[in-house]
């Protein structure tokens, strides 16, 4: 019996040894350098114990990037979201041509974000670029806008491109836990008077309440690390309209050679992540056991 479970350890070890390595070894690390002053080049560090901290938190910066974080996920979230249930809801009525709409919608999902980034970069701009062209053509010139230049919109532009690429992802979710739905239950809605938009309300939503939790939590995460879509189109300019997290780590790391407060930024945005991930958890496994003890 020992044997078995030693040669069960064995088969883990090196999905344990990985992981140790590229995820708790750097998790450590930056936690220990976010107490330290360094360049990331020098040998020698000087130890500054939680001064890294202090001035993370009080950076008028860092409370610029937390509104541009909360901005940003709970619009694209909400957005992405509801698109993706409407499009799910549209492509399971099995339609003509439902299976070429789908791939259609998930393309830009498999698209690189830096080159997105760089595709709506030229949509945006400002002189030459096409959305202000088009507008230019239908004689609306008071419409066109510095789009990525204007603080009022840098914001609101990243969010229409994450919009755009990400809800094809949101509709798949939906799509392929709208497949796990009985019949049975449509079949009895409709045998006592209820229309599509009562199935929708009654069943529909409410049996997919997993996957709202998912695309909440998987959204909240993908805001906290946004980096692709707003170095590209902005750089988090102007003005740090759309300086998120990754952006102001990659600045305060690589740019500026300080990588312990870089490192105690990342520390927040972990301290951040665990909390948001907890906290969906719990209300996640809490309805599970109200849904048990209903049942």
């Amino acid at each position: 019996m020992k044997k078995k479970s030693c040669s069960g350890y064995l088969f883990i070890l090196p999905i344990v040894i990985l992981f140790l390595i590229f995820i708790v070894y750097p998790i450590c690390y930056n936690f220990y350098i976010s107490f330290y002053e360094w360049n990331g080049i020098n040998i020698d560090k000087v130890f500054v114990g939680l001064e890294n901290y202090k001035n993370v938190l009080r950076d008028p910066i860092m409370q610029k990037i937390i509104r541009n974080f909360v901005i940003f996920a709970l619009f694209t979230i909400i957005i992405q979201a509801f698109f993706g249930l409407v499009f799910a809801d549209f492509f399971i009525r099995k339609l003509k041509f439902a299976s070429f709409y789908r791939i259609i919608f998930y393309i830009p999902v498999i698209a690189t974000p830096a080159i997105v980034g760089n595709i709506f970069s030229k949509i945006f701009e400002t002189n030459r670029g096409y959305l202000n062209v088009f507008l230019r053509f239908l004689h609306l010139d008071g419409l066109c806008q510095q789009w990525l230049a204007d603080p009022k919109w840098a914001l609101a532009c990243i969010i229409f491109v994450n919009i755009w690429q990400w809800t094809g992802y949101s509709m798949l979710m939906y799509y392929a836990n709208m497949l796990n739905i009985p019949q049975d239950l449509y079949e009895a809605a409709t045998i006592d008077g209820a229309g599509q938009i009562q199935q929708f309300a009654k069943i529909t939503f409410p049996l997919l309440r997993g996957t709202h939790y998912t695309l909440f939590i998987m959204g909240m995460l993908g805001s906290l690390k946004c980096f692709d879509l707003p170095y590209v189109l902005t750089r988090g300019g102007p003005n740090y309209a759309t300086e998120f997290f990754s952006t102001y780590i990659y600045k305060q790391s690589f740019n500026l050679f300080k990588q312990g407060p870089a490192s105690a930024i990342v520390m927040v945005m972990f301290a951040i992540a665990m909390v948001i991930t907890l906290i969906q958890l719990k209300f996640y496994y809490r309805n599970d056991k109200d849904k048990e003890l209903a049942g």
